[in-house]
């Protein structure tokens, strides 16, 4: 079966079906319909789709440097216990 490129990426990275959509602002079921079809797509819905890509490698990319930041923060106490309901990092 025949897929689009964009369908392999959205895999590899965990991106689901409907996160995408929400970004793009088109239905899951457009998103499928785009990644199972070999018809010829309008510029208007590559652009939302690629946009949403963008988005969200921004999202995950601030997400991975506040990890960083907070382990090298707690780096040395990173193994300590805690109350979980009432300690905040």
């Amino acid at each position: 079966m025949q897929v689009r490129k964009m369908r392999l990426l959205r895999h590899k990275y965990g991106i689901s079906n409907p996160d995408l959509s929400r970004i793009c602002g088109l239905s899951p079921q457009r998103i499928s319909e785009i990644e199972l079809s070999g018809e010829e797509l309008a510029p208007g819905p590559k652009r939302k789709i690629l946009h949403a890509f963008h988005t969200i490698a921004e999202q995950r990319q601030a997400s991975a440097m506040a990890l960083c930041d907070d382990l090298s923060r707690h780096e040395d106490s990173l193994f300590d216990t805690v109350e979980e309901s009432a300690y905040e990092l």
